[in-house]
C-alpha cells in the first residue's frame, strides 16, 4: 500500500468504529467508510460494506449504497454485475437522491435514454401520471437540471418541468443579484491542502475536533452547505488561503489571526483585491474544490459527505 493511501485507510477504520458508536447514522457512516476503503486500494472490502448495508437497511440508505456499488463495480470493469444491480434497483420504488446518482452515472456513460428514465424516476414526485407538472409548489432541485440537460442533449423540446427549471434558475439568479451586498459577497475561505496540518498546529482552525485533512475538508463542505441552505441555495465564491498569507495580513493590520473577524476581513479584502477564487459548489463531474484530484461528486460532493 502506498503512503498516499494510508490516510484513507485510517479514516475508513475510524469510520467503521464510529458506525458502531452511532447506530442512528450507521448506514451513512458505513457508506462513507466504503468509499475510503476504495480509495485505500481495497475495493473488495468496500463492496462487502455496500452489500452489508443493502442487506441490513431499507429505503434510501440501501439505495445510496447500491448506487455507490454500481459506480465502483464499473470502475473495476465488472460491468455485468453493475448492470444487474441497476436492473434490481429499477424494480423498486427508488428515492429521488439515489435515482439521481444512477441517472448521472448513465449520463456520464452516454446512455441518454436510460439516464432520462432515471431522472424521471428522481422527479417522479413532481409529475402527475400523464407526465405534466403537479400542483404542489416546486423548488429548485438538481435532478431537475439533470433531466433538462439530458433532454436537451437528446434534442427533445422543453416540457413543463424543463420550463419550470428555467424559471427557477432565472428567479434564483435574480434573487442572488438583488441580495448580494457589494462589500460582503456570499463567500468563504479554506486552507489549501498543503497547509491544513499547519493551520491546526497554529490554532487557526476553530470548532473542529478532528485534525486530519480529510475531516477538515468534509467539515468545511458541510458548513458551506448549511450556510447555503440558510440563505436560499446561494452559490459561494471560495478563496484558497495559505497560512502565511493569513498571518501576514494579521500582522500588517495588528490583528489576531485566530479571530474569526480577522479571517472574514482577510477574505473580503483579498476578494476586493482580485485574488483568484473558485465557484462553489462545482459541477458534479468537475474536479473537487479541495484539490484531492477526484471529481466533486466522488469527493466533497458525495451524498455521504453531506
Amino acid at each position: 500500500m502506498t503512503d498516499s493511501r494510508q490516510p484513507a485507510r485510517h479514516l475508513a477504520e475510524r469510520l467503521e468504529h464510529d458506525a458502531a458508536k452511532y447506530p442512528e447514522e450507521r448506514a451513512e457512516i458505513l457508506i462513507e467508510a466504503a468509499g475510503q476503503w476504495s480509495r485505500a486500494g481495497e475495493p473488495d472490502r468496500a463492496l462487502r460494506i455496500y452489500d452489508g448495508v443493502i442487506a441490513s437497511e431499507e429505503g434510501e440508505d440501501a439505495e445510496f449504497a447500491a448506487a455507490e456499488k454500481i459506480s465502483l463495480l464499473t470502475d473495476l470493469g465488472r460491468t455485468d454485475e453493475a448492470e444487474a444491480e441497476i436492473i434490481r434497483l429499477g424494480r423498486a420504488h427508488v428515492h429521488p437522491g439515489p435515482a439521481q446518482l444512477i441517472a448521472e452515472f448513465l449520463e456520464e456513460q452516454g446512455r441518454l435514454e436510460e439516464a432520462l428514465t432515471w431522472f424521471n424516476i428522481a422527479c417522479r414526485d413532481l409529475m402527475t401520471d400523464d407526465g405534466e407538472l403537479g400542483e404542489a409548489k416546486l423548488f429548485y432541485r438538481p435532478e431537475l437540471r439533470g433531466r433538462q440537460r439530458v433532454r436537451q442533449a437528446m434534442g427533445l423540446p422543453p416540457d413543463a418541468l424543463d420550463l419550470h427549471t428555467e424559471d427557477e434558475q432565472a428567479e434564483m439568479t435574480e434573487l442572488l443579484e438583488r441580495a448580494a451586498a457589494p462589500s460582503r459577497p456570499s463567500a468563504g475561505s479554506f486552507f489549501v491542502r498543503s497547509d491544513v496540518e499547519r493551520a491546526f498546529a497554529e490554532g487557526l482552525v476553530q470548532g473542529m475536533a478532528l485534525t486530519d485533512t480529510s475531516a477538515y475538508f468534509r467539515d468545511v463542505e458541510r458548513g458551506w452547505r448549511t450556510s447555503s441552505d440558510q440563505i436560499g441555495g446561494s452559490r459561494l465564491r471560495i478563496l484558497p488561503t495559505t497560512v502565511d498569507d493569513l498571518l501576514k495580513y494579521a500582522s500588517d493590520h495588528d490583528r489576531d489571526p485566530k479571530d474569526q473577524e480577522t479571517r472574514a476581513d482577510h477574505l473580503m479584502d483579498r476578494i476586493t483585491e482580485g485574488a483568484p477564487t473558485l465557484d462553489w459548489p462545482p459541477e458534479r463531474n468537475a474536479p473537487c474544490w479541495c484539490d484531492s484530484g477526484r471529481k466533486y461528486k466522488k469527493c466533497c460532493g458525495s451524498p455521504t459527505a453531506r
